[in-house]
């Protein structure tokens, strides 16, 4: 058996999330739909991240096991020949057989943006939180420190998570604010459901100086999600990258 990995991007808008499900239209069901049509056999794609509905990728690495000697130049121009437009593969190599792409990932990029202008978005729309009420990007970034780091991330996740630990390592986390446009980035050995989005709502908490910077740190040893901030909504998410 050979072991293929992908690099696949994609906007979530129009999809359940990545991984198969009963009921939904999902990345994962339509790559599987059209390996098997090009390999002529089925494969278990599976994912480095499981993302939710709504959210976006650039750089999502997958992998399969197949039987078939298809050339991996080959597998990635069928893939986006028969792939809808709001799914790339940007990559397709045959690598180690003992390779995952969930378990030997060492940490995930991702990127959040908050459209923080008195004028909705146009084009952006579908891949920012559009906020015309001006945000503190100098307290929002004093409250993000805190969240550097190994710590228990139990108050900044949803319900349906089945983790044994909310421990994660925060590797960075910075906010930059251009042109109007805030850039979230977190980058973490880990993610707990919704993580990244519930740090963000809480982040937006700040920046509308509903609270201290400092009460992040309260919130943290809390352990208590109903003491964090919303979660915000999916569409300003993307995966930037998975590094192994």
């Amino acid at each position: 058996m050979r072991t293929v990995r992908l690099l696949i991007g994609f906007e979530g808008t129009r999809y359940e999330g990545w991984q198969s499900q009963k009921k939904g239209n999902t990345v994962q069901e339509i790559f599987e739909k059209y390996l098997k049509k090009i390999l002529k056999e089925h494969v278990n794609l599976i994912s480095s991240s499981r993302t939710d509905s709504g959210v976006h990728a650039l750089g999502l690495v997958a992998h399969f096991q197949t039987k078939s000697i298809l050339p991996d130049p080959k597998i990635k121009q069928a893939l986006n020949f028969y792939l809808p437009r709001d799914i790339v593969v940007s990559a397709a190599k045959t690598v180690a057989s003992d390779f995952h792409a969930r378990y030997h990932a060492k940490s995930k990029l991702y990127c959040y943006e908050i459209w923080n202008k008195a004028t909705r978005p146009l084009f952006e729309a579908p891949f920012v939180l559009w906020m015309p009420r001006l945000l503190d990007v100098r307290l929002m970034a004093k409250g993000a420190r805190y969240l550097v780091g190994r710590h228990d991330f139990g108050a900044f996740h949803d319900k349906g998570d089945n983790k044994k630990s909310f421990v994660r390592t925060v590797k960075r986390l910075t906010i930059k604010k251009s042109k109007g446009i805030i850039r979230i980035e977190i980058e973490a050995d880990g993610f707990l459901r919704h993580m990244v989005r519930v740090i963000v709502g809480t982040l937006i908490d700040v920046g509308r100086k509903n609270f201290e910077p400092s009460k992040i740190q309260v919130i943290l040893h809390s352990k208590d999600r109903s003491k964090a901030g919303p979660t915000a909504k999916a569409m300003g998410l993307t995966l930037i990258k998975v590094n192994y």
